[in-house]
């Protein structure tokens, strides 16, 4: 039977994991585990399962295996870093990867509020006075990654978790060389003799027992960074970089031609958008002519942004056809206005830091597709204060 889960939001949580290690009361359960690696390296078969969580979920990425293929690798060396634009499906490839390598996500968001006491851990006052240990999503995330390599051994027959990686979404909103410096030594290297001789070191804790926690070889570290916001984001240090493998998870090339005026992509990003409307509203959508019609212009205007010809393109991520499919489909295909309100409500407000430019080739792109309000949504975005 497997061990219950610790809920970390829980303010008893830490007396929790304490009691949970059993008579010893301190961390030194965890080493062993230090020799324990990832349970599957057969890269083909990793491969194939994350692409069927893939199929299942309606998702496309560009060279697809290749960019799982590196993924899964990658992972079975260390820590990872899926970058690239908003809206790529960068959070949903990570669930692949749990997915095929068996493994519980716990997720965290990092914010630029990110500090040592945040990823490490460290005290906190309590409501009757004094203070007491807390600790952060590392230390969290291991301990439960801990249990469930813990308890993985013990019942071989569970079809559980083998383990749990720690999913960082929005990594470079934070101040991150600062906020997970301590753990520089521990992230250099993933490999059992490694992981020995580096435990976390929890320096609040009030017994010397308590005071190293060793990470699980089967641990891993997905962060997912968004590289286009560039004002808005944190710079990270070559040292940090080279503890993690970085990989683009970029837009999908495929366009229309002459004899397909509605891609593969489009197409499955339709499938997406009506599996979630059936589930969220039991909401079916029929095919139609309005239909077919509305897909070739959002076609040609997500084409259009991503390799206009005379200017940079705008990396249209495939979960935001979705997002404007969703909307499209809600408000009726048989609504001449339909396209119009979906792009402007969900496309045209996202698209900040455009070149004059690219201003005005996606303004004659729109006009082109008669998408009066997006066009207003548009203008308004990039000179907030013209009068319309």
């Amino acid at each position: 039977m497997g061990r219950p889960r610790v809920n970390f939001n829980d303010p008893n949580a830490h007396e929790l994991i304490m009691r949970a290690a059993g008579a010893d009361s301190s961390f030194l359960w965890t080493r062993p585990l230090t020799g324990i690696a990832l349970s599957d390296t057969d890269v083909d078969g990793l491969v194939a399962r994350a692409t069927a969580y893939l199929d299942q979920n309606h998702i496309t990425y560009p060279d697809q295996e290749t960019l799982v293929r590196r993924c899964v690798t990658g992972l079975l060396v260390g820590h990872l870093i899926l970058q690239g634009p908003p809206g790529t499906g960068k959070t949903t490839l990570a669930r692949a990867l749990a997915e095929a390598f068996n493994v519980h996500l716990f997720p965290s968001t990092a914010t630029s509020e990110w500090s040592p006491f945040h990823v490490v851990g460290g005290l906190r006052p309590k409501k009757d006075g004094g203070l007491a240990s807390a600790l952060g999503v590392v230390p969290q995330a291991v301990l439960d990654c801990a249990e469930r390599v813990r308890t993985a051994q013990d019942d071989s027959d569970g079809d559980g978790p083998d383990a749990t990686w720690l999913l960082i979404d929005e990594f470079n909103r934070a101040d991150i060389d600062k906020a997970i410096g301590s753990l520089y030594t521990l992230l250099s290297s993933c490999e059992p003799s490694h992981l020995d001789q580096t435990p976390i070191d929890l320096w609040f804790e009030d017994a010397p027992s308590d005071r190293s926690l060793w990470v699980p070889a089967r641990f891993r570290i997905l962060g997912t960074m968004n590289d286009l916001d560039t004002s808005y984001v944190s710079t990270m240090s070559q040292g940090l970089r080279r503890r993690f493998q970085f990989i683009t998870v970029g837009v999908p090339s495929e366009g229309a031609t002459a004899g397909n005026p509605v891609a593969v992509e489009l197409t499955t990003a339709l499938e997406g958008a009506r599996a979630s409307l059936a589930e969220t509203y039991a909401l079916s959508v029929e095919d139609s002519a309005d239909l077919t019609s509305g897909l070739a212009s959002l076609q040609r205007l997500v084409d259009g942004l991503r390799r206009p010809t005379n200017n940079d393109g705008w990396p249209v991520g495939t979960a935001q056809v979705v997002d404007v499919l969703k909307s499209y489909l809600l408000i009726g295909p048989q609504h001449a206005y339909a396209l119009d309100e979906s792009v402007a409500q969900r496309l045209i407000g996202q698209m900040t830091m455009l070149s004059q430019g690219q201003y005005d080739t996606f303004k004659t792109l729109l006009q082109g597709e008669s998408l009066s309000l997006s066009v207003r949504e548009l203008v308004h975005v990039y000179r907030p204060y013209a009068v319309m």
